[in-house]
């Protein structure tokens, strides 16, 4: 690097420079240029030995051993160089008249300082994340992993929307009253109470009674309000052929934010209402859906079973009588496979009409899984086992065009499943 303008003695001195890409093209653009003389590459070299010594105690490495100095002024030209390129946009001759107006020591702070506002920012977008790394292990792990502007800058982009979104989330529970330690302490993904915060204000508050908000003194949402906003949204579109929305709570929220808040409500209006609001689909698979992948609820700590589960458990109960006997079970399996009316008996015709149904339209799988859905949340797990560990086994029969006279496919449906046999008078 510049040994050909730079005296010898001094070019061995700035030989590590070579680590920091972008410093060793400004420096080159400074001397060729005739911005910089031999009296401020000295003092280059004498301001960079003291803030080796000094960068070297920042990350609590003696200074009195020459690999940690050496290791320091790697860092410290690679601070220097992060700097002056995110400073200068890469222009050269602007990073070159930085190289001969301010001092290294003070480049070097600069670059520092990138890194400390990165640290400051929160690491992920959920609530209650803990940083586990010091600001100099911070620091360090960037300054080891070369951590190139354009890196810095997409860090820095989305660590701010992470702040964002999460300062909004707090703007907004602070509206609903509902403490953000509750969220801490469930390490909540923002995103989430953010878009259940405003389907709240937007559209909720309006629509649910005093006794149906949240859990205890809270007025954030558990799952059964949740369920009883968009149940009311339903309702309230089949009546008018539309779905009311309060925009209030936008006059309060401040300036910053308000760009996300407008997003985020554009989003709920676009993506999450024509499916709460379409008769298509059961209302209870749309709130699954959404509930999973959009937003957030608190639960009830005094209610083990939510309403919803307890509607879902209802519908359990009515299809199967609460058996919990195998083969009455892989019966209304079957049928749901089968396309057939789902009941817990089949006769022998319903059998034959049942195989013949799946090898001409294949296992409906599908139907199974919604099936199951119904069931209570801790029994889905073993009902899916049932099934998997049956269909498994009973497709080879269920699907075996040899079988022209169903005698093979029925026989086996009759060892595991409800098949009524009618008996001779």
């Amino acid at each position: 690097m510049m040994v050909e303008m730079i005296p010898a003695e001094n070019s061995q001195s700035l030989a590590f420079y070579d680590n920091a890409p972008f410093l060793d093209k400004a420096l080159k653009y400074a001397v060729q240029n005739k911005l910089i003389e031999q009296a401020k590459i000295e003092e280059i070299i004498n301001d960079a030995a003291t803030g080796t010594v000094q960068i070297s105690e920042y990350f609590g490495a003696s200074s009195h051993l020459r690999e940690n100095l050496e290791q320091a002024s790697v860092r410290m030209a690679s601070l220097v160089s992060l700097h002056l390129e995110h400073a200068s946009n890469g222009d050269l001759e602007l990073a070159a008249q930085m190289i001969k107006e301010k001092s290294f020591r003070t480049l070097s702070r600069g670059g520092s300082q990138m890194l400390k506002a990165l640290y400051a920012l929160p690491e992920d977008d959920h609530f209650g994340s803990p940083r586990f790394d010091s600001e100099s292990d911070f620091l360090k792990r960037c300054l080891n992993s070369h951590i190139t502007v354009a890196k810095y800058r997409q860090a820095i982009e989305t660590h701010e929307q992470f702040k964002q979104v999460l300062g909004l989330a707090n703007d907004l529970l602070k509206k609903i009253g509902t403490p953000s330690r509750v969220f801490n302490d469930l390490h909540a993904p923002a995103k989430h109470v953010l878009r259940t915060a405003v389907l709240f204000l937007a559209y909720g508050a309006k629509k649910l009674g005093a006794g149906k908000l949240g859990t205890g003194k809270s007025r954030f949402p558990d799952e059964n309000a949740l369920f009883e906003i968009f149940t009311a949204m339903r309702k309230e579109w089949s009546f008018l052929g539309e779905v009311s929305c309060s925009k209030k709570f936008l006059d309060e929220v401040p300036e910053a934010f308000l760009p996300l808040a407008m997003q985020t409500l554009a989003s709920i209006q676009q993506e999450d209402i024509p499916k709460i609001v379409s008769a298509s689909a059961p209302l209870a698979t749309v709130f699954t859906d959404l509930k999973v992948r959009q937003y957030f609820f608190l639960f009830d700590p005094m209610n083990d079973v939510s309403q919803f589960d307890k509607k879902l458990a209802e519908d359990w109960f009515l299809l199967t009588n609460g058996t919990e006997d195998d083969t009455l079970l892989l019966s209304l399996f079957i049928c749901a496979a089968a396309g057939l009316k789902q009941k817990t008996a089949l006769t022998v015709g319903e059998a034959k009409k049942a195989v013949l149904n799946i090898r001409e339209n294949g296992l409906l799988e599908n139907e199974v899984a919604k099936l199951i859905k119904k069931a209570p949340h801790d029994e889905q797990e073993q009902l899916q086992s049932l099934w998997g560990e049956f269909v498994e086994d009973a497709s080879i029969y269920l699907l075996d065009e040899s079988d022209e006279h169903l005698t093979e496919a029925v026989a086996y449906l009759k060892d595991y499943c409800n098949i009524i046999t009618p008996q001779k008078k």
